[in-house]
């Protein structure tokens, strides 16, 4: 099974439509001109709503019509695809309950185990590591506190 590249061009273009539609309506409910300071609110957002609902609409003309019916992915490039994205949208959706650092972690393991062959001591390194210095960074030195989870409050952070 392959998806169709015209189907993907019309699927995208469409979401890219809606993305536009989302940006002009909230610049609508700001002020969208020019005061005596210079750009209002709602200025730059409602021109590039605009800019991106063009383009958009340009995707759906150009996709719509005949061309070859080449695929745009083939089953494995899509497979590829996914092994990639559903871990990314995980950790996205695990950061809410075990924070930043906890959900970074266990992602970063998980990638470089199954798409870097790391051996588990370079992984465990990394997994550590990487959120170590980003809670110094971000925490310590910047001032800016990331997503906590129940780890990070058992240690009063």
């Amino acid at each position: 099974m392959a998806l169709a590249r015209r189907t993907a061009e019309i699927a995208t273009a469409a979401t890219l439509a809606l993305f536009a539609g989302a940006v002009i309506a909230g610049a609508l409910q700001l002020n969208t001109g020019w005061a005596p300071t210079g750009p209002q609110p709602g200025y730059v957002p409602l021109r590039l709503g605009a800019m991106l609902l063009v383009v958009s609409l340009l995707l759906m003309f150009q996709a719509a019509r005949p061309a070859a019916g080449e695929p745009f992915a083939t089953r494995e490039q899509l497979q590829r695809s996914l092994s990639l994205l559903l871990p990314t949208v995980g950790m996205a959706v695990a950061m809410a309950f075990l924070g930043t650092y906890v959900a970074g972690a266990v992602f970063l393991a998980w990638m470089a185990r199954r798409h870097g062959g790391l051996g588990w001591p370079r992984v465990a390194a990394l997994a550590v590591g990487a959120p170590v210095i980003l809670f110094l960074i971000f925490e310590l030195w910047f001032g800016v506190p990331l997503a906590k989870g129940p780890l990070e409050q058992a240690f009063g952070y």
